[in-house]
């Protein structure tokens, strides 16, 4: 507060004088810079009650109400304001936040642009719209307009970066990049610039980079939770698991996941009941479940894994689970420890090394086993998915879906192989009706319509000799089950496939097919045909031992 204008004001009114409206304004601003919006607000009042108070005076008790979250309150007052002063250009930009704030976009742009017609070089006005544009999505919009504010104020960090964020939309990751790093140079404690820089380089696969932007970012803005979650996400990529474990445990408060019970962080277990809670995907749960058993080794009386519709008679079965419930059935008895299924390579202390990979830690109920015996093709069987699930219901899901799958027409290629039956198990509303897009003559068997859970898909699975697949619950279904799975991972592909190599050490008979280039999938496509074939003559070779399949350089 400006103690100035603030003793000013108080020995007028020691001395028993009204202050003038030029003492109150004064001292309203002074609380204002220093953060006491109610006490300015308070100051105003008589002014503001006296029915002709200024633009000035409306202007700066609507800037006041919208500090203390009136803002309702704060629209009023600016819209007083613009009334009675129409070139009032600041109020009008003020009302431009306001409206913003409650949501009203196309009034809060003709604010914005009222501002800027009084005054073409109000940056203010010009860095709001170019953010309102942001939060539309109308990239070209927010383009134009943060290089009108460049121009103004060509050292105005902000602007770099909401115009990297511009231009990364519009696919000029280049350029984008070249904002951020401009943005970092002028204010290297920009948090967010680096932020994303780093989404920027980790998306290239230059993790190094990313890890230093990451750790730059965290220096200045130390509990940034998006930017733990990406840094975890880089150090498990490169295998530095400890600190990446650690970090990814943040996705717990990222994700607002709280357990009905105690969380379990690594205590004695011996003679305790511990629930695991499956909280992201079925490939997630599919993968992670071969910890269960270690739960019991570690001497817990009861395990109740808790998973998605569609798991519990292939989890139930699982050496060393007590209990298996579904999400949507029965509730949970009170247990002594709860723990997020991704959190025990955590507390179990997982490295590169001790990564649990005795296979198979999956078996086909003798039920399913039985009901589809004989139920496919004779002969060398391969199965095929294409496409994961959409995840409509979330972008961001839906963003990395769809750099994952494919339409089943860009299997032909492997469909045209001959020596072999090929079998779908893909599943979804709008991909496994794609079959019927195909020739009719290439057109790979298809079981799915009688599966009702994995285990049915499980017991499909356990008949073929290899899966391929691209990189979604199948994958880890077959892996688990310790079929031969070749798996089609997109460039920049998921953590857990880490880098710079065709095998993984999740799933030993594994082999990995990654994009050379962004949306490339036709390279890739061609490199498992190629396999394939290759496959197949040493398959027919009249003599010598039976070869098996070729999974990899490691």
């Amino acid at each position: 507060m400006s103690e100035g204008h603030d003793d000013a004001f108080a020995q007028r009114r020691a001395l028993g004088r009204e202050p003038t409206d030029e003492a109150r304004i004064e001292a309203a601003v002074a609380f204002y810079k220093g953060g006491h919006y109610a006490e300015g607000l308070a100051i105003l009042q008589p002014m503001i009650a006296s029915g002709h108070p200024s633009a000035q005076t409306l202007n700066l008790a609507g800037g006041l109400s919208f500090a203390c979250g009136h803002w309702s309150d704060a629209e009023v007052f600016f819209r007083r304001a613009v009334a009675m002063d129409r070139g009032h250009c600041n109020a009008h930009n003020n009302l431009g936040v306001v409206l913003e704030k409650l949501g009203h976009w196309e009034e809060a742009e003709r604010a914005y642009r009222d501002a800027l017609a009084i005054e073409p070089r109000h940056a203010g006005a010009q860095f709001a719209l170019a953010c309102l544009f942001k939060v539309q999505a109308r990239w070209a919009e927010a383009e134009q307009a943060c290089r009108a504010l460049l121009e103004l104020r060509p050292d105005d960090a902000q602007a770099h970066n909401v115009l990297g964020a511009a231009l990364q939309a519009l696919g000029r990751m280049d350029e984008a990049s070249a904002h951020w790093r401009e943005a970092l140079a002028i204010r290297p404690d920009f948090a967010e610039a680096s932020f994303n820089l780093g989404i920027a380089m980790q998306t290239r696969m230059r993790d190094s980079e990313a890890e230093q932007l990451y750790r730059h970012c965290l220096k200045h803005a130390p509990g940034d939770l998006e930017a733990q979650f990406n840094l975890a996400h880089v150090l498990l990529r490169t295998g530095q698991f400890a600190e990446g474990w650690a970090l990814y445990e943040r996705r717990l408060e990222r994700a607002a996941v709280v357990l009905p019970f105690a969380q379990w962080r690594g205590e004695p277990l011996a003679g305790k009941s511990i629930s695991v809670w499956a909280e992201q995907g079925y490939g997630d749960s599919l993968q992670f479940c071969r910890y269960l058993p270690m739960l019991k080794r570690l001497g817990a009386a009861k395990v109740t894994v808790v998973v998605q519709p569609g798991l519990r008679r292939l989890f139930e079965r699982i050496d060393g689970v007590d209990a298996c419930i579904e999400m949507s059935g029965q509730a949970v008895a009170h247990h002594d420890y709860g723990c997020a299924m991704l959190s025990l390579p955590h507390w179990m202390g997982t490295t590169l090394e001790t990564i649990p990979a005795s296979m198979p830690y999956l078996d086909v109920p003798r039920a399913c086993r039985t009901q589809w015996r004989g139920r496919l093709p004779h002969g060398r069987k391969i199965g095929l998915v294409w496409a994961g699930d959409p995840r409509a219901h979330d972008l961001l899901l839906n963003r990395v879906d769809r750099r994952r799958s494919l339409a089943a027409s860009a299997f032909l290629p492997l469909l045209r192989v001959p020596g072999v039956t090929f079998v779908s198990l893909q599943k979804g509303e709008t991909t496994q009706p794609q079959i019927e897009t195909l020739p009719a003559a290439l057109r790979p068997f298809d079981p799915m319509h009688d599966v009702r859970d994995f285990a049915d898909t499980a017991a499909i699975v356990e008949q073929l000799d290899l899966v391929i697949t691209v990189d979604t619950s199948v994958a880890h279904l077959a892996g688990a089950l310790d079929k031969p799975v070749w798996l089609l991972s997109r460039y920049n592909g998921c953590w857990r496939w880490m880098l710079d190599r065709d095998d993984t050490p999740w799933y030993p008979r594994t082999r990995l097919f990654r994009q050379a280039q962004p949306e490339d999938w036709a390279e890739v496509v061609e490199r498992v045909r190629l396999a394939l074939e290759a496959w197949l003559a040493s398959e027919r070779e009249p003599s010598g031992p039976t070869p098996s399949f070729d999974l990899g350089n490691r």
